[in-house]
């Protein structure tokens, strides 16, 4: 797929060995911008040193897109908010999320037998504002978090 289309297409990240949440690859949707290129367009759950809008290089791997590189950054950042089934409350996870979002960042959640969120916190958000709110949600209770990758300029 060397011309670029209008469709979105999965690209695989190949995580390695060394991972806490046994799954040794993932998916997340791109747009191909040509010649083996192609931009994220959802925030990874597992894949660290890449957000949402940074660009890949990829490969033609056994009919799948794999991840072989890097491309250039958009200056988004990524967290992962890890909430433990026994440990949710609702409640407290809205009120610490909400000044997150009034920041303008936003959340992909997945329930991989705990409820998983990434986070993606654009460039045009402060990123120390932001990451305090993520400690003082992990402060409160709310979460756990860890980062993915900081991706501001």
């Amino acid at each position: 797929m060397n011309a670029t289309d209008n469709q979105m297409h999965k690209v695989i990240f190949d995580l390695g060995s060394d991972i806490w949440h046994g799954h040794s690859t993932e998916s997340v949707w791109a747009t191909n911008l040509g010649s083996g290129v192609y931009r994220l367009e959802n925030s990874p759950f597992f894949a660290k040193g890449i957000s949402f809008r940074d660009a890949v290089m990829t490969s033609q791997v056994e009919g799948q897109i794999k991840v072989v590189g890097l491309g250039p950054k958009s200056g988004h950042s990524t967290y992962r908010i890890l909430v433990l089934q026994d440990k949710h409350d609702p409640g407290l996870f809205a009120e610490s999320w909400k000044p997150l979002e009034h920041l303008g960042c936003s959340y992909e959640h997945g329930n991989f037998g705990y409820q998983l969120y990434a986070i993606d916190v654009p460039a045009s958000v402060d990123i120390e504002t932001a990451y305090a709110f993520l400690e003082r949600g992990e402060q409160k209770g709310a979460w756990d978090f860890e980062e993915g990758h900081c991706g501001h300029f």
